[in-house]
């Protein structure tokens, strides 16, 4: 951009106090409801120079906007970032409203405020230059580097409210507008935005890109990307047009991936303009794949940014990760209804758009696959994930209240991912799933391009169903944690059910109950199994239609996972299921049940020892092939968190041994991927540390796996932790083999697996103060770093972890504050940690929601020092 800037004066107002707007950081609840009563019709035009390599970025803006009274001050957003991470106010030059002048705008706590004076009630026009950051991480334009081939990418991230770190704005999700963009970028770069380029302007080294005006969105989800992108498959005559974009150095690997993902999207898109009964409600469809993306994937309207590791595997992948990438194209491709075309009003309905994109994930995936399997990895990927979060003294409704929008990071985890999904589930089993589509159109039809509330969803429900759902609703919508169902049941001397009773318990101990509504499978040797619908409505109730039945070799209390809630089993049917479990014909009832033992384990009911026991005995023959990664999974938790050194020691030969003699031998090769991957976390013994060194030398192959670059870095990582006394050499040999772009951040987190207080203090400080190192490398290194088997060379930083928390949430993207609190916890077992973590929650002072992150994050901790201490001897 070639205008000179002339900065104006902006006076730095100290002490003013402002009774309409308050001055708060961030975008209190007040603001924003004041700003959506008085502001309409909002309209962005925005030019943004992309230089290569340039630290800051120049703008220029116009805001048309719609004022229902000029009596009040004008507030608009626009934060930049000091040398601390600390938000400041943005510079803006050349500052007018309607074509004159400003030189009053005051400066307060990352706002502009624009005197009434210069405004008029009806129509006015802001105009505006600016300048904006950019950086590997820590801003809202992020910067890649492709080592590779020395191609340069920049994209946006503005969740939930970082657009206003990069261009002025008013960023709340219920002022929508209309984005009119332009970007002046390299020759040889493409940029990919909202909507599809109206025209490219090529002058000389440089293009101007144009796009053409949006529907009305939330300023978060506006976005752009540019760099030299490669466009790998393109659908121009589909409705709407698609296409993917990917950096030049995966061009080949992304054509050989990518028409599998090109053909579960167009599936997906049908099935969801069938079953919401609307069409796509934008002009087209990109997917952008980008380097060093801090989350999966993010829905911004008409272009959804995806991790490029995530789509193009570094793995050799099993079906598990297949349907996961699925989920996950899938989830971002529903927002563009659920959140995109209808957008939560606040960040405490954040569940609104997350939970409705996870359930309709699954949705669409069952009826593309198999159902039965599909709802069975649903149980899998959000129940157990859910059930164990709302089981903390940490967690937290569904409808979160957001004071202001500087917190609503915190609102982000698994009650909105998988409670809110797992509730939506409930509620069609409910009210029936043909009800429940028509609720689902009905809301996407009554709020099409603007905002809602979770009230209006209900409300569609209601309407659809008929039925009253407001007790449904409040219980499960706006209270926290969730019922322990018991079963209490008793046969007699005939051999007949006598009596049948249901409890539920509050696992917060707070009184609360909840309606359920569950079916109860009564379960027989040589009969088929019983099924029986029941509604809970209280603490107690009796099954009179139990009564009466042959008496059943065991009962389960959710069967088809209708119900929400921990179905806990009776000791009589646990000790059946033990003996049984691998004579359960039906997977998905035999996923449920291994979920019911798991959960005894963890209420400190069933001894580790005695479910590792189990689950050795029934692995190898389960053909399952994602069970069979879950109980894997499981199982490594417990052996490496639950047992005793002395019992770890005793168990790890055979443990050891039945995982490298299936990664063998096991029929299909995805469960030998599995057992794999079980063998490399779970190595210690000097024979499978050989055994890890053969596969990285190419003297032991997994039968029909490719060893491929992730493999290979994550095995020398694992032998890093172990500290064996070959890792050194095989880091720096496979630096020299694999000395690319992706082999450097796989080096880098790699590394952090050391075992030396050198190595740990280090990476600390990076991660504390190094903000040039990527944050997709620091949340990567993270595990490595807080290894299972260090956790005494550790345990010195977690309480400068903990200390780090209100840095962390302020720097860092939404999920990360979890992913450091389960690094930093999850890396500790001792009553020594546990008392660093209860003394810091005295002794600090933590935002409300960072402290309940801890207390979310803490529990599983604590149940770490109460099983080893209960079975540990």
């Amino acid at each position: 951009m070639k205008q000179i800037f002339k900065a104006i004066t902006l006076v730095l107002l100290a002490g003013f106090s402002m009774s309409t707007y308050g001055q708060e950081e961030g975008v209190s609840r007040e603001l924003a409801r004041q700003r959506a009563a008085a502001i309409s019709d909002v309209r962005y035009a925005l030019r943004l120079a992309l230089a290569p390599g340039a630290a800051r970025l120049k703008g220029r803006e116009e805001i048309r906007l719609t004022l229902a009274s000029a009596a009040a001050d004008l507030v608009l957003d626009f934060r930049d970032l000091d040398a601390s991470g600390n938000a400041t106010t943005g510079t803006v030059a050349n500052l007018a409203v309607n074509g004159q002048p400003v030189e009053d705008a005051r400066r307060v706590n990352g706002h502009l405020v624009l005197p009434a004076r210069h405004f008029n009630a009806g129509e006015n026009r802001i105009t505006l230059e600016f300048e904006t950051g950019a950086a590997p991480a820590g801003r809202p334009l992020i910067r890649y580097k492709d080592a590779d081939d020395g191609g340069e990418y920049l994209y946006t991230l503005f969740v939930p409210m970082d657009a206003s770190l990069a261009f002025p704005c008013f960023d709340q999700p219920d002022l929508k507008g209309r984005f009119t963009f332009e970007a002046e970028a390299p020759a040889d770069w493409v940029v990919a935005a909202n909507t599809r380029e109206r025209s490219v302007d090529r002058q000389g080294a440089v293009s101007l890109w144009k796009f053409p005006e949006t529907p009305p969105i939330s300023t978060y989800l506006f976005a752009f990307a540019a760099g030299p992108f490669r466009i790998v498959e393109e659908a121009a005559d589909a409705t709407p047009p698609m296409r993917f974009l990917v950096r030049a150095s995966k061009q080949e690997r992304a054509r050989q991936e990518l028409p599998e993902v090109a053909a579960l999207t167009r599936a997906g898109m049908k099935h969801f303009v069938e079953y919401f009964g609307h069409a796509f409600p934008f002009a087209k469809y990109d997917q952008v794949l980008l380097p060093g993306f801090a989350y999966g994937g993010m829905e911004h309207a008409g272009a959804t940014f995806l991790r490029e590791d995530a789509i193009l595997f570094r793995t050799t992948p099993t079906r598990g990760d297949k349907l996961g990438r699925a989920a996950l194209v899938l989830h971002e491709l529903a927002h563009q209804w659920f959140g995109d075309l209808v957008t939560m009003r606040w960040f405490d309905d954040l569940w609104l758009k997350e939970g409705f994109a996870n359930f309709m994930a699954y949705h669409a995936l069952a009826a593309i696959n198999d159902p039965a399997e599909m709802w069975k990895r649903f149980y899998q990927s959000h129940k157990p994930t859910a059930y164990g979060i709302d089981s903390t003294p940490g967690t937290t409704p569904i409808y979160q209240e957001v004071r202001n929008l500087k917190d609503a990071k915190s609102a982000y985890g698994a009650i909105v991912y998988q409670k809110a999904p797992s509730l939506l589930h409930a509620l069609s089993f409910l009210i029936g799933e043909e009800k429940f589509r028509d609720g689902v159109r009905m809301f996407l039809r009554e709020h099409a391009y603007a905002n809602a509330e979770w009230s209006d969803l209900i409300g569609a429900f209601e309407r659809a169903s008929q039925q009253r759902l407001t007790v449904w609703a409040n219980a499960w919508v706006r209270r926290r944690g969730m019922p322990r169902i018991d079963v209490d049941w008793r046969c007699d001397g005939g051999g007949r059910i006598a009596t049948f009773a249901l409890r539920q318990h509050d696992v917060q101990n707070e009184g609360r109950v909840w309606p359920v509504k569950t079916r109860l499978l009564l379960a027989y040797d040589d009969a088929e199994p019983v099924r029986l619908t029941v509604h809970l409505q209280g603490a107690e109730m009796l099954a009179p239609q139990a009564v009466g039945k042959a008496c059943p070799a065991w009962v389960f209390a959710n069967d088809g996972d209708y119900g929400y809630g921990r179905f806990m089993l009776d000791a009589r049917s646990r000790e059946a299921v033990l003996a049984r479990i691998g004579a359960v014909r039906d997977p998905f009832l035999r996923t449920m049940l291994w979920g019911a033992l798991w959960d005894a384990v963890r209420e400190a009911e069933l001894s580790p020892s005695d479910y590792l026991a189990a689950v050795v005995r029934s692995l190898p023959a389960e053909t399952d092939e994602e069970l069979a990664q879950s109980l894997l999974d499981r199982a490594a938790r417990a052996y490496q968190r639950y047992l005793s050194d002395a019992q770890r020691d005793r168990l790890a030969p055979q443990l050891e041994a039945l995982c490298a003699d299936r990664m063998m031998k096991a029929g299909e090769l995805g469960m030998r991927i599995i057992w794999f991957r079980a063998f490399r976390a779970i190595a210690t013994t000097a024979d499978a540390r050989a055994k890890l060194r053969e596969l990285l030398a190419g003297k032991l192959a997994v039968p029909g796996m490719e060893l491929k670059s992730l493999d290979r870095w994550r095995l020398v990582a694992a032998l890093l932790a172990l500290q064996d006394a070959e890792a050194d050499a095989l880091l720096e040999a496979e630096r020299k083999r694999d000395a690319g772009d992706d082999g450097r951040k796989q080096a880098y987190i790699a590394e952090a697996a050391r075992a030396d207080a050198a190595t740990k203090q280090r990476y600390f400080e990076d991660y504390t103060k190094n903000r040039a190192v990527p944050e997709d490398w620091v949340e990567g290194s993270l595990g490595s770093f807080n290894a299972a088997s260090q956790s005494a060379l550790t345990l010195p930083y977690l309480r400068p972890a903990l200390d780090a928390l209100p840095q962390v949430k302020r720097e860092r993207k939404i999920f990360f504050v979890l992913a450091w609190l389960n690094a930093f916890l999850g890396g500790q077992r001792s009553p020594e940690a546990l008392a660093q973590v209860r003394d810091a929650l005295k002794t600090t002072r933590l935002d409300r929601d960072l402290e309940l992150k801890v207390l979310e994050v803490a529990d599983e901790l604590e149940r770490t020092v109460k099983i080893r201490e209960k079975f540990g001897k």
